[in-house]
């Protein structure tokens, strides 16, 4: 179960999400987190692989918190 998910203008983005990196030839890294870096927000994926999206295009970021009882 993803603890976040992205919101962009081009799709969503959760934690785990798959993607290829053709020209890093990276195939199928999973998305692990993400930080606001000044106006973009970074994802960051397995074998470092990191990619920024400008802020403006964010719609919103969804985040699970742990409750402990």
């Amino acid at each position: 179960m993803a603890s976040f998910v992205i919101v962009a203008e081009d799709g969503s983005y959760p934690e785990g999400h798959e993607m290829s990196f053709p020209e890093l030839s990276a195939d199928s890294v999973r998305l692990e987190s993400y930080r606001h870096e000044g106006d973009y927000v970074v994802l960051h994926f397995e074998s470092g692989i990191e990619m920024a999206i400008p802020e403006s295009r964010v719609q919103r970021i969804v985040t699970r918190v742990q409750v402990t009882p």
